[in-house]
């Protein structure tokens, strides 16, 4: 079977594929024929070192939907599934172990989860990274609805999806913030209130705008850089910001009487090695009727064929496009 992989720290080009065996099927497992997997901000980090694999070669890849060819107890052959980001250790995919860029996956049916007939297998291949991160952002900061959120990057993947599930769960208010007026006018044309456009202003000024100056209870901050410390001056007394991502950046600058005069808290979020099987579990039951309901619509922006994954990768990292990025095996 073909797979992509990278057998050295480096750019997009150090990204092949390769042909290995088709994995061996375990008691309790199921063979899943690969068909669309995504590409997420994390794939760069570990390909380039920032965050060192834990072997080399290494398969990318932290999320996919599929076909069960070989079923077992709980999904039989034919049935759709979404590939969980976890292995059954509570790892992540494609940092510490193989991930999901290959054309078959033995797994078991803790890391399955089971595609609704109304979703589409794109859609399903841009929910469960994305969905996941997001949940646990909000669940970590003691969400309860009537609270106001500030999401930053209505165009990417966990910024998108925490406007979604913070409006499905009943925030009083939901903003977010697009780095361009483009971006802001197309999250706009899909029904997103509330954009920040930060080409025309801060984020600061654009939350003391929409909230007459009260400021947001909450920040789930996946872009990190200069944009965390202007997320935290926008912060309402007691509010709490949970970090998750870095694209932007891993340092920042804020004023510490922010968090002095306004009692702030600010809390990490990782997903590898936090969530166990009965933890991942409670925030899919969180999530799954979520989706089945329609209540959350994942936003894809674009499907490469697998054999140009490191133009996939390419585009993600610089074009920063609204939506997820798909790589699509077979035909």
């Amino acid at each position: 079977m073909k797979v992509i992989q990278f057998s050295e720290i480096g750019d997009y080009d150090v990204l092949k594929t390769a042909e290995i065996p088709i994995p061996a099927v375990l008691p309790g497992q199921a063979l899943v024929k690969i068909e669309l997997a995504a590409v997420n901000p994390v794939d760069d980090t570990v390909r380039r070192g920032i965050i060192r694999p834990a072997k080399l070669p290494m398969i990318p890849g932290n999320e996919a939907v599929g076909i069960v060819r070989q079923g077992n107890a709980e999904f039989p052959a034919g049935a759709r599934v979404m590939l969980s980001c976890f292995n059954p250790s509570g790892q992540v995919r494609g940092i510490y172990v193989d991930g999901a860029w290959q054309e078959y996956i033995a797994a078991s049916s803790s890391e399955l989860l089971p595609i609704p007939s109304n979703v589409s297998d794109e859609a399903a291949a841009a929910f469960p990274v994305a969905y996941f991160s997001a949940q646990a952002c909000l669940n970590k900061a003691e969400f309860i609805p009537g609270r106001s959120v500030l999401a930053l990057g209505i165009g990417g993947a966990v910024g998108n999806a925490t406007v979604q599930l913070a409006r499905a769960a009943g925030a009083s208010l939901v903003i977010s913030t697009a780095g361009s007026s483009s971006k802001a006018e197309l999250a706009r044309q899909m029904g997103f209130e509330n954009i920040i456009d930060l080409s025309s202003e801060s984020i600061s000024e654009g939350v003391s705008r929409i909230t007459a100056g009260k400021g947001v209870d909450i920040v789930v901050d996946s872009i990190g850089g200069h944009l965390t410390g202007e997320a935290i001056h926008s912060m309402s007394r007691n509010g709490i910001l949970v970090a998750i991502g870095y694209s932007a950046g891993a340092a920042f600058t804020a004023n510490i009487t922010d968090f002095v005069w306004k009692g702030l808290q600010m809390r990490g979020q990782s997903l590898n090695g936090w969530f166990d099987v009965p933890a991942q579990q409670k925030v899919w039951e969180q999530l799954l009727p979520l989706l089945a309901a329609g209540k959350i619509k994942p936003a894809v922006a674009r499907v490469f064929p697998a054999a140009e994954t490191a133009s996939a990768q390419r585009f993600l990292a610089e074009e920063r496009p609204f939506g997820k990025v798909l790589v699509k095996f077979g035909d």
